[in-house]
């Protein structure tokens, strides 16, 4: 349980991660909106995963565990990446990691072909319009920021407190600052000022570069979500949930940009299986009640936008989130399992 909330705070949180760091600029279409409710997926758990407060050295150990099994297979060396199409229609899928080391060398001649000859560039929510941009500022600030006059540090037990003290010393930081922030936003927060300090840059995230290159190409965009919608998926999760996020991603947050190098090692050796492994499935990713809700229903929403988008004839390039074409339950077997012919791993 340990590593499966912390993953969220060093892997799969990262879209809220890029939203909270403010990148992005310009646009042209829009989503449907926001499909469900989420609380009632995620309140199942509640009570499992407030009885439990593991320290650091088993949050760790489960991490590790997993690491060794993801370790065992092996990809083609680049990230993945899948075609589907029909008579006109061309669409790629990729994986993306949302904030990475400006260093990083992950581009291949298969992925630069394939984003070139796209039409449109399709990414799970509006991060460069000044609309989208707004919104994601107005729906992060209204859902992780308290409106009833709370704070963190009279919400949280003693433990979470000094936990969190515990985390922000090497940063210089007084918890005051996070007083604010419902404890999900308080760790979301944490994770992606951890990351940054350590080398970490939302500007070198996949999403980014391919929205400056897309716009600078005169290509079209295209959503699969809102930043409500995101929001949501955390701002749902019941308190006691949201504190042992909180408490979990502090206790181990020295460890967190390591565990994200190791996670982006196997995402650059395009590694699907080992991916999942680590970031979408249901013993790591959450417990069955939050991997629901940060997978498989988003997931199931995204493909029936992806099935309409055959009937637009031209290429069409789809990045989202490496975790969410990996798994059981991702995107790709999705779509296989409806008896469309995917290529790739």
């Amino acid at each position: 349980m340990a590593f499966r909330l912390h993953t969220i705070a060093v892997g799969v949180c990262v879209a809220a991660l890029l939203s909270l760091s403010g990148c992005g600029s310009d646009s042209s279409t829009t989503s449907e909106g926001d499909p469900h409710d989420l609380s009632a997926t995620t309140s199942e758990t509640s009570s499992e995963m407030a009885e439990v407060r593991r320290d650091r050295q088993d949050i760790i150990d489960e991490y590790e565990a997993a690491l060794e099994e993801a370790r065992k297979t092996n990809g083609a060396g680049t990230p993945a990446l899948w075609t589907l199409a029909d008579e006109d229609t061309t669409i790629h899928l990729f994986g993306t990691v949302h904030i990475l080391r400006p260093e990083l060398e992950w581009r291949s001649d298969a992925f630069n072909e394939a984003f070139a000859n796209a039409d449109k560039l399709v990414v799970e929510i509006d991060m460069e319009s000044e609309e989208g941009m707004r919104a994601m500022a107005r729906d992060f600030q209204q859902k992780g920021l308290y409106q009833d006059g709370r704070r963190l540090s009279s919400e949280i037990s003693e433990a979470d407190l000094a936990a969190l003290n515990e985390a922000l010393k090497p940063m210089g930081l007084p918890t005051t600052v996070f007083d604010p922030m419902e404890p999900w936003m308080a760790a979301v927060t944490l994770s992606v000022l951890q990351l940054q300090n350590d080398g970490f840059d939302p500007d070198s995230g996949v999403e980014t570069i391919l929205i400056n290159e897309a716009r600078a190409a005169g290509k079209s965009f295209g959503y699969l979500e809102t930043a409500s919608f995101q929001a949501d998926i955390f701002d749902t999760l019941p308190e006691d949930v949201q504190k042992q996020f909180l408490y979990e991603t502090a206790l181990a947050l020295d460890e967190s940009s390591l565990m994200l190098d190791q996670i982006v090692e196997e995402w650059a050796d395009g590694d699907v299986e080992g991916l999942g492994v680590l970031v979408a499935n249901p013993e790591t990713g959450g417990g069955e009640g939050i991997y629901d809700a940060l997978f498989v229903e988003r997931n199931s929403n995204w493909v029936p936008l992806i099935e309409d988008m055959l009937e637009e004839p031209g290429t069409i390039f789809i990045a989202v989130g490496a975790g969410h074409l990996a798994g059981p339950d991702s995107v790709i077997t999705m779509l296989r399992d409806k008896g469309y012919e995917v290529e790739g791993p």
